[in-house]
């Protein structure tokens, strides 16, 4: 039974499209045994998904929950929580200290044009941290996001202070 090349999923011989992420089947050998090598990627999201909320972004495409792009979308991100609700049941895990550590604070406070792709990509994941808060926030109607930030920020200075001594 071949593999899918995009997501490493089981199809068969008749699916013309991946059940799991919806990529086109046809260019995939008939004596493919083994599923492909996993891609190490930065974060979660497939370079599908990737294109398809670039494309959001940019207003080349609207979001439509209907397409296999969206669907794809919306397993990974299901995946991510679920790997964050594994990370939480680790005892004295302090995710933020963890993500802390490995960031470089500096990295905050300079032009993006500047940052080498370390530094972009602890400054996105700040970014990205604070914009989980507000749509949480936004989904849920809190105020989370406000008192999570001075709690992260104290964080940061404890952290650099970590680092430097």
């Amino acid at each position: 039974m071949p593999y899918c090349p995009n997501c490493g999923d089981q199809v068969k011989d008749i699916h013309h499209y991946c059940g799991s992420c919806g990529q086109a089947l046809s260019d995939i050998a008939e004596s493919e045994n083994e599923p492909p090598m996993a891609v190490d990627c930065e974060g979660f999201l497939s370079l599908r998904s990737l294109s398809y909320v670039n494309d959001l972004l940019n207003g080349e495409q609207e979001l439509d929950r209907d397409s296999v792009s969206y669907t794809q979308l919306s397993r990974e991100v299901s995946a991510a929580f679920a790997d964050f609700a594994r990370l939480a049941m680790v005892k004295e895990l302090d995710l933020l200290r963890l993500w802390a550590a490995g960031s470089s604070s500096a990295a905050l406070d300079m032009p993006v044009a500047d940052m080498n792709s370390n530094q972009f990509r602890d400054w996105l994941a700040a970014i990205g941290l604070s914009r989980t808060l507000r749509m949480y926030d936004e989904s849920l109607h809190t105020e989370f996001e406000d008192d999570f930030n001075e709690r992260l920020q104290k964080l940061l200075e404890i952290a650099g202070e970590e680092l430097d001594s």
